[in-house]
């Protein structure tokens, strides 16, 4: 296969220099104030080897698509960076990524390994598989393909009756 699959669209990804802010501009010009927010941490296999990942992260659900607002906190963050401007007290949201749900996760791996796009990074915290690829030459921007383990999709509240192509 040449390519990804433009298949599952189900998350806009956006990036900040301050979440919070990000927020209040979400909530203030948009009138979405559902997000819910966490610390993140994981372990990121990169081209150059395994890194930590920190960032902070908020989401909810706008009717049937998710947005993700992720703010890049130490670690393997040059590909969140990537999207950010250099004034780092500029807080408006900047889209990173769309992601694509995959429900095989054999299938995904071999799309990643066939698909001609470079590995930004990739990661199997419990219970999930996620990979961004680096699709800016062609689409000015990332895509993230995520794999979820059986009812995971349900625990990020997939919306009822919402198809997962």
């Amino acid at each position: 296969m040449t390519g990804v699959r433009l298949s599952g669209h189900y998350q806009n990804g956006y990036v900040t220099h301050d979440l919070d802010r990000g927020l209040e501009i979400f909530d203030e010009r948009f009138g979405v104030d559902s997000f819910g927010s966490y610390d993140a941490d994981v372990q990121v296999t990169t081209p150059s080897g395994v890194r930590r990942l920190a960032m902070r992260i908020a989401a909810g659900w706008v009717g049937g698509l998710n947005i993700e607002l992720m703010q890049p906190v130490s670690g393997h963050v040059d590909p969140l960076l990537a999207m950010l401007p250099d004034d780092t007290g500029d807080p408006v949201p900047r889209f990173h990524h769309f992601a694509l749900r995959r429900d095989n996760l054999g299938q995904m791996r071999e799309e990643i390994a066939g698909c001609g796009l470079p590995l930004a990074f990739a990661g199997e915290p419990a219970g999930m598989a996620f990979a961004y690829l680096d699709a800016r030459a062609s689409l000015g921007h990332y895509i993230e393909l995520v794999w979820k383990e059986p009812g995971g999709w349900a625990k990020i509240g997939w919306p009822e009756g919402k198809p997962a192509l």
